[in-house]
């Protein structure tokens, strides 16, 4: 019998001494493996306590509301919505448990779980980022020792991937928005004009707009920057038919004057109903989400010489130039060329005014 262990009515116990205080624990199970491990958990957690003076069980869920109150403060808005979206996105799985149960072994396990769930890796590197700053404030709180989400090798774990830039089509684009409400069919053609990820849409303020300027000022973009986007002849319109709400801020509603919410899964109700029609009528179908106007949008920039790589990357709001010469791939050799000009055309200036569509 391994040290440490013993057997009582074939349940595996385990039985230690820390400062001449005898333990003893059922470890909950048959199997020798398992018990070994769960013994040096055990024992691990009982040094903690007696030694270094971690406390005893917290339930994740009591952690995760002292978070809030003490750390979230400090967060950005942007930052902070997202943390608490990916927290929400786990909190059934953790809920239950004690924060002392998350090692980083469970870790593991649960990032196998999200990536057999489909859970994309990008989602689920940003979910353990949220995880980590909750057991961060766990640990500065003596709850556990240390945070165990900074061990674990995020690069070999949860690789990033190139995204795979899909443009959509407009046959079945065309499909869709004829069932979408008008509102959200007008965000998405807003971002069509003018680029914005659908965050810096959905949180534009009519304050934000400067239609004498013809400029929109997004004032706390990705890693809170501040960026000017011109406005095409199309982008002004579509602001026109959006009616403000006394009182409220934003220029995309719902309800009596609340912020949109719900965009990116809502067009993804009405795309599986289309989908599943033109199934039936035997019609191609290709579905889309909101992030590919984005990449539309950047694509026919380019292509019709609206400016250079250079002018769309800050139009974009990217912090590379890097990421912002993959739409290069759907240029001909001829406008990668106009593209990589470090000036933009004359005429370019004429586009981005809002002269043209």
């Amino acid at each position: 019998m391994p040290k440490n262990l013993y057997v009582r009515e074939g349940i595996y116990w385990a039985r230690f001494k820390i400062r001449g205080v005898e333990h003893r624990h059922s470890l909950r199970t048959r199997s020798e493996r398992v018990a070994l491990r769960r013994l040096r958990a055990l024992r691990e957690q009982s040094e903690d306590q007696a030694i270094y003076g971690i406390s005893g069980p917290v339930r994740w869920s009591d952690v995760v509301a002292s978070w809030k109150e003490n750390v979230a403060p400090s967060l950005g808005v942007r930052t902070f919505d997202r943390y608490l979206c990916s927290l929400r996105q786990i909190g059934d799985e953790l809920d239950s448990r004690a924060v002392q149960e998350i090692t980083a072994d469970y870790l593991k396990t649960l990032i196998k779980g999200r990536r057999y769930e489909g859970v994309k890796n990008a989602t689920i590197r940003r979910d353990l980022t949220a995880l980590s700053s909750v057991l961060n404030h766990a640990a500065d709180e003596g709850w556990i020792a240390d945070n165990p989400a900074v061990t674990l090798n995020r690069r070999r774990l949860v690789p990033e991937r190139p995204t795979r830039i899909v443009l959509p089509q407009a046959a079945s684009v065309a499909l869709v928005f004829a069932r979408l409400p008008a509102r959200i069919r007008d965000l998405c053609e807003f971002t069509r004009e003018t680029g914005l990820r659908l965050e810096e849409v959905t949180s534009l303020r009519h304050a934000d707009v400067d239609l004498v300027e013809g400029i929109i000022t997004v004032r706390r973009g990705k890693g809170d920057k501040t960026r000017v986007v011109p406005l095409t002849r199309a982008a002004r319109e579509i602001m026109a038919r959006q009616p403000a709400w006394k009182g409220k801020p934003w220029v995309f509603w719902q309800g009596e004057g609340d912020r949109l919410s719900g965009v990116s899964s809502r067009p993804g109700g009405y795309m599986r109903r289309v989908a599943r029609q033109a199934a039936r009528d035997g019609v191609e179908f290709h579905p889309f989400s909101h992030h590919d106007f984005r990449h539309l949008f950047a694509v026919e920039y380019l292509r019709r010489g609206k400016g250079s790589i250079y002018d769309l990357q800050g139009e974009l709001g990217h912090g590379t130039i890097v990421v912002t010469e993959r739409y290069l791939a759907f240029l001909t050799p001829e406008q990668v060329k106009a593209a990589k000009a470090a000036v933009a055309q004359k005429t370019a200036q004429v586009l981005r005014s809002g002269a043209a569509t």
